[in-house]
């Protein structure tokens, strides 16, 4: 096993790693064409994705010697310090100077890049060209680096890492799965689509999570509720513990009050009664989501701990569906909580703000850049901004309308699937994307198109 074995998934970022590897390896072979090795690589990425990791993996496969600078001193002896470990290199070469957390190095922002410690690593890496000594750096946020220092001849390879998706999520939960001991049923593919997006310190944390509540309850093995458990923690920040006062006390009659996504209940009455509404808001984001787009949901929640009552709906896109299908889709299944509050109580949701936002933003999106409703309304017209910007108004709000008459004609046609998704997540409090295509499979299903 080599140092990139270590890193899991990450196919094509390893494959060009492992050439930039080759080129400090084996310079002989590449100086018999007459080119030579990057003179530098940049990782980049938002923090706990594995950028330190295939840092490790470049130095430890390089066979060279390496000379590490993190920002751990005061500034005017960090830049003393960036100088000096530029000249051990350059007296060790070859050589690697790895700079770690670059964007740490100084307080600047992405208004203000050019700090002295940015400027002394420009002029340090300019003095050592020519004397293979090779520059290996990560950083969270490039946009607080001045382009001077990003540029080709200082910083020849960028790579962005992104948080693993797909198969790369699957591979990497596999592995974090490999030593802990879960029941059968639990597998890294349901995991990976609730996961989805996530960065791999996230993935790992959230399962060894798992592990400490299964741990806790002294317990053989993790089960998928640990799971879900530790998820709700970490990941969507739901308060700890179990759902209070609400086993035996779901009320599915209509309500006289209107609702909030979360809020303060005062009393077992008005709790019951408001979670009753966040069940059915919940219900209905699912059940428009799975008939426009099957197996897009990967949890549904509705909570009531600790006096605090709300509720989520998470999604996950496998990019089968076209992306203006998909946007559409989502549109659609954000305004099915609204749908859903008014099919089932007759009022309107008043906790459907971030709901109404997204769909007016995504909306707006699609006119206004897309020209879903025709090329007039594009933005680049040259033309009055006031009349052009109240047409577009007027076209946004149009689509919104015939998007919720979309939302309300779906639960309407699956009305027995919209029921039963609400009395199972009333009485469970959070559906998995397994629950919901059980639930799916007892009713019966009228599809709906755009």
């Amino acid at each position: 096993m080599n140092a990139f074995d270590k890193i899991i998934g990450y196919s094509a970022i390893k494959k060009e790693l492992r050439q930039i590897s080759d080129t400090l390896k084996n310079k002989d072979a590449y100086a018999g064409l007459g080119v030579s090795a990057p003179k530098g690589l940049l990782l980049y990425g938002e923090p706990g994705v594995g950028k330190s990791l295939m840092a490790s993996a470049i130095i430890e496969e390089s066979g060279r010697k390496v000379f590490t600078c993190r920002k751990d001193k005061p500034n005017g002896d960090f830049v003393k310090e960036i100088k000096a470990t530029f000249d051990k290199a350059a007296e060790n070469a070859p050589s690697i100077v790895y700079l770690d957390d670059m964007d740490k190095f100084t307080n600047g922002d992405e208004r203000h890049p050019d700090a002295e410690e940015y400027v002394t690593v420009q002029s340090c890496i300019d003095e050592v060209k020519g004397k293979q000594v090779f520059v290996l750096a990560t950083a969270n946020n490039i946009r607080c680096l001045p382009h001077s220092l990003r540029r080709a001849g200082r910083f020849d390879r960028k790579i962005e890492v992104s948080a693993p998706r797909g198969e790369d999520a699957e591979k990497i939960i596999a592995h974090y799965l490999k030593d802990k001991k879960f029941v059968d049923g639990v597998d890294a593919r349901t995991i990976a689509r609730i996961m989805d997006g996530r960065s791999c310190a996230e993935l790992e944390t959230v399962i060894n999570e798992a592990g400490l509540y299964a741990g806790f309850e002294r317990v053989e093995a993790i089960t998928m509720d640990h799971f879900m458990e530790a998820c709700l923690r970490t990941i969507f920040d739901v308060p700890a513990g179990n759902n209070d006062d609400y086993d035996d006390d779901y009320d599915d009659d209509d309500c006289d009050e209107e609702c909030e996504t979360t809020q303060q209940n005062n009393s077992l009455e008005d709790s019951t009664k408001f979670l009753s509404q966040i069940v059915y808001h919940e219900a209905g984001h699912a059940v428009v989501s799975e008939i426009l787009c099957p197996e897009s949901i990967t949890l549904v929640s509705a909570h009531n701990r600790g006096g605090e009552s709300g509720g989520f709906t998470d999604y996950y896109n496998d990019h089968s569906f076209a992306p203006l299908y998909w946007s559409r889709s989502r549109i659609i299944g954000a305004l099915g909580g609204v749908a859903a509050i008014e099919q089932k109580f007759g009022i309107f949701d008043a906790g459907c703000d971030r709901d109404l936002d997204f769909a007016f933003d995504r909306t707006r999106d699609l006119v206004v850049n897309n020209c879903v409703c025709g090329l007039h309304l594009h933005n680049n017209r040259y033309e009055d901004s006031q009349r052009l910007w109240s047409e577009q108004e007027q076209a946004v709000s149009a689509e919104v309308e015939k998007y919720y008459r979309k939302a309300k004609e779906i639960i309407s046609l699956n009305m027995e699937f919209f029921e039963k998704v609400a009395a199972t997540l009333a009485k469970k409090r959070l559906l998995s994307a397994v629950d919901i295509k059980q639930i799916k499979s007892e009713c019966k299903i009228t599809p709906v198109t755009l």
